[in-house]
C-alpha cells in the first residue's frame, strides 16, 4: 500500500476516531455526570480550531485515546453498550450533511467561532467557553431535525451544566465528521472497510508512544 494511501487511511481514522470521541463522551455525561477530562478538553478545542489538517487539531494520541478505543470497540463486535455511541456517531455525520446543504447556518456558527476566538477571555474547559458552545449548538443545529435525542440518567440530563457540555461536545462531534468528509470518508466505507480501518489504528497505536505528537508518527 502506497504511503499516500496510508496516510489518507491514517488521517480518515484519526477523524473518525473523533467522531466517536465526541459521541463516547456525551454517553458518559449522560449517564455517569462526568467524562475524560483531557479528550474532553481536545474534542471541544477542535471546534475553534481553523485547520483543517487533522494531525494539527488531535496532535497527540493522548487527547484521542477515548477515540481511538471506542472506535475499535465499535468495529470489533457489537455490544449493547457500544449501541447509543454509535447511534450518536451516525447522527452527527447525517447532522454535518446537513449542515453543509445550509450555507446561511454553517456562516452563522462560523462566525461566532471567529468571534469567540477573538474573545479569548476563558480556556475552552471554562464552564464559561462550555455554555457558549453550547448555546451555540442549541440555537443552530439544535433545531435541525431529526434532533439528537441522547439518552442517560435524568439527573445529569437536567443539569445545566451536564447539558451545555453535552450539546459543546455535540458540535465537536459536528466538526470530525466535517473533518472526515474532507479526507473523503464516507458512511458506507464504515461497512466494508472495517478491517482496513482496524488495521490502521494498530499501525497508528504501534507508531509511537501515547504521549508522542502524531505528525511524528
Amino acid at each position: 500500500m502506497s504511503k499516500e494511501v496510508m496516510n489518507k487511511l491514517e488521517n480518515q481514522t484519526l477523524a473518525l476516531a473523533g467522531i466517536l470521541q465526541s459521541a463516547a463522551l456525551v454517553d458518559q455525561l449522560a449517564s455517569k455526570g462526568i467524562c475524560h477530562s483531557e479528550c474532553s478538553g481536545a474534542s471541544l478545542g477542535s471546534i475553534v480550531n481553523t485547520s483543517s489538517n487533522v494531525v494539527d487539531i488531535f496532535d497527540s494520541k493522548a487527547k484521542l485515546s477515548v477515540g481511538m478505543s471506542t472506535l475499535k470497540a465499535v468495529l470489533s463486535k457489537k455490544t449493547k453498550s457500544m449501541q447509543a455511541i454509535t447511534f450518536y456517531a451516525l447522527s452527527l455525520i447525517n447532522l454535518e450533511k446537513k449542515l453543509m446543504k445550509n450555507p446561511a447556518l454553517l456562516d452563522t456558527i462560523t462566525a461566532e467561532i471567529n468571534t469567540f476566538n477573538k474573545q479569548t477571555f476563558f480556556e475552552i474547559t471554562h464552564t464559561n467557553s462550555i455554555a457558549r458552545l453550547g448555546e451555540l449548538y442549541k440555537s443552530t443545529l439544535g433545531g435541525l431535525n431529526p434532533r439528537i435525542m441522547v439518552k442517560g440518567e435524568q439527573l445529569y440530563l437536567s443539569n445545566d451544566r451536564t447539558a451545555n457540555h453535552i450539546r459543546a461536545l455535540l458540535l465537536s462531534g459536528i466538526r470530525a465528521a466535517s473533518l472526515w468528509k474532507s479526507q473523503g470518508g464516507k458512511t458506507w466505507h464504515l461497512l466494508i472497510n472495517k478491517r482496513k480501518i482496524l488495521k490502521t489504528i494498530e499501525v497508528i497505536e504501534k507508531s509511537a508512544s501515547p504521549s508522542d505528537n502524531l505528525a511524528q508518527s
